[in-house]
């Protein structure tokens, strides 16, 4: 993850904090599975052709209001459940636009997209009735700001266009400069804003931080870390900005800043420093961030991880409530060096969550998956023999083995082994992956490996009376075993120890 990912998950929640809701906008089939849950409650008017938007705002005197539709994006399916569903709003919105309705992620209406320059979701367009820009809205809002944010389209003196017409007729004024951020802001014209907003900064005084209309540069600054000035600033005069925007505000700009700071350092790949992470905790008791905060779960989480305590970490993950953030904390974390406990523990986890998104996110599923096989030791030692042009082991139980190996006309090598066996280890990555012994072993036997103190390992090392690890059992198609072979052996070593047995 890159440096700014708390970013990412701050902006996603905020843009999702409406309600991730699985739905689609009157139209189709949806991408997720309860698409048309949410498509009854949706009380917008909308014209689904472009053409026919253009022709009724030019009849109507109306500007268009164009919702700009992905069905992958879930942003704009919580709209629809929070927003689009609400009667008052829709009812303004037919008082004074042309609705128009367009799934642009669809081919058919790619073009829209690459004309009006979408590249983001939730979107919104306010166009003329010759299909030019006026205003846009770049995200989702719950109401009532969203409807706040459309009503500027309604003003030239609040609008994009509006207020960019005016700048470029030479108007510097502080009212003028604040709508026209305020618009550029809005619309996610990033690059532009930062290059006007200095100007309208050389207007303002240290007071003038601290109006509500100047909350959302504010904020900006201060999202820039922990260290900059400005969330300095916030901090040490936070009772000022609570009577202003309110106390939630202010404690969710803090809380992102810290999580943040907590986020990077516990993914960065660099040694754990305790020190430095009890000053964040205590930064973060002396700005009076509440206990309830997502900072402080996220810091559970670090220094868990940190300290390699896998069974508190497991127990804290949990606790982080918005679901997309804790699947990208959980898909950044790697594992290493576990003890047979630990992976244990890891990999049950990790393959609960992969069931848990299987049938509703398959992309998130595959990325628990990734994880977990990282973590299994079946399918690593697999892997590396695979890879390696070495042992290529089967999956499933002994009786899929011996059947496979009575089609085949094979005999079945079994790898008992536990997790905690350091020589059946060194057998994993040394001798079973070599080349050598894959061209042998491959064509005479069906090769499984079995823990022999998960499942069927239980029974079969006692059935079998296995004492010492590693042991390696050769059986005939019948399970009768014909030999065994006890003992780390390099890849030479191993094939005579093998060649004996089948004498």
């Amino acid at each position: 993850m890159k440096k700014h990912i708390f970013g990412l998950l701050a902006f996603l929640l905020l843009t999702c904090s409406l309600g991730l809701s699985k739905s689609y906008a009157q139209q189709g089939p949806s991408t997720y599975a309860d698409g048309d849950s949410l498509a009854r409650l949706v009380k917008m008017h909308y014209v689904y052709s472009f053409e026919e938007a253009l022709r009724l705002s030019r009849e109507t005197k109306k500007p268009i209001f164009f919702n700009a539709f992905a069905d992958w994006a879930r942003p704009c399916h919580a709209m629809n459940g929070r927003v689009f569903s609400d009667a008052d709003f829709c009812k303004w919105m037919d008082k004074n636009f042309i609705c128009f309705f367009a799934d642009v992620s669809k081919r058919d209406n790619m073009y829209l997209a690459e004309r009006y320059d979408i590249h983001s979701f939730a979107h919104y367009l306010i166009l003329d009735a010759n299909g030019e820009v006026i205003h846009r809205v770049a995200n989702s809002y719950p109401l009532p700001l969203f409807q706040e944010k459309v009503a500027a389209s309604l003003s030239a003196s609040t609008s994009l266009h509006g207020t960019q017409a005016a700048y470029a007729k030479g108007n510097r004024s502080k009212a003028l400069m604040l709508a026209y951020v305020t618009a550029l802001n809005d619309a996610g014209e990033d690059s532009l804003y930062k290059a006007i907003l200095p100007q309208y900064d050389a207007l303002l005084s240290t007071k003038d931080y601290l109006k509500k209309e100047n909350w959302f540069i504010v904020k900006r600054k201060a999202n820039e870390g922990t260290q900059s000035e400005m969330f300095r600033f916030v901090v040490a005069n936070r009772d000022k900005f609570e009577k202003v925007v309110g106390a939630e505000e202010v404690n969710t700009l803090l809380s992102q800043n810290y999580g943040n700071e907590i986020y990077q350092s516990m993914t960065s790949g660099k040694p754990y420093d305790a020190s430095a992470m009890l000053n964040t905790y205590v930064a973060m008791q002396e700005a009076g961030i509440p206990s309830t905060e997502t900072c402080y779960t996220l810091y559970d989480i670090a220094k868990a991880y940190g300290t390699k305590d896998y069974h508190a970490l497991l127990t804290a993950l949990p606790q982080l409530k918005d679901i997309q953030m804790r699947t990208i904390v959980e898909l950044s974390l790697k594992y290493e060096d576990l003890t047979p406990a630990d992976q244990a523990e890891v990999l049950a986890y990790y393959r609960e969550r992969e069931q848990a998104y299987r049938a509703v996110r398959s992309s998130y599923a595959r990325g628990y998956q990734e994880i977990a096989n990282s973590l299994d030791p079946e399918i690593v030692r697999q892997q590396q023999g695979a890879a390696a042009g070495g042992i290529v082991f089967a999956t499933g139980s002994l009786s899929d083995a011996l059947a496979q190996a009575k089609r085949e006309n094979k005999l079945v090598f079994v790898d008992c082994f536990t997790t905690w066996c350091g020589p059946c280890k060194m057998l994993a990555k040394q001798t079973f992956p070599n080349q050598a012994v894959g061209e042998f072993m491959n064509p005479r036997f069906v090769s499984l490996q079995i823990d022999m103190e998960r499942g069927e390992g239980i029974e079969l090392a006692k059935k079998w009376g296995i004492e010492a690890y590693p042991t390696m059992v050769v059986l005939d198609a019948d399970g009768n075993v014909k030999g065994r072979i006890v003992g780390f052996y390099r890849p030479e070593q191993f094939l005579g120890e093998v060649q004996k047995v089948l004498q």
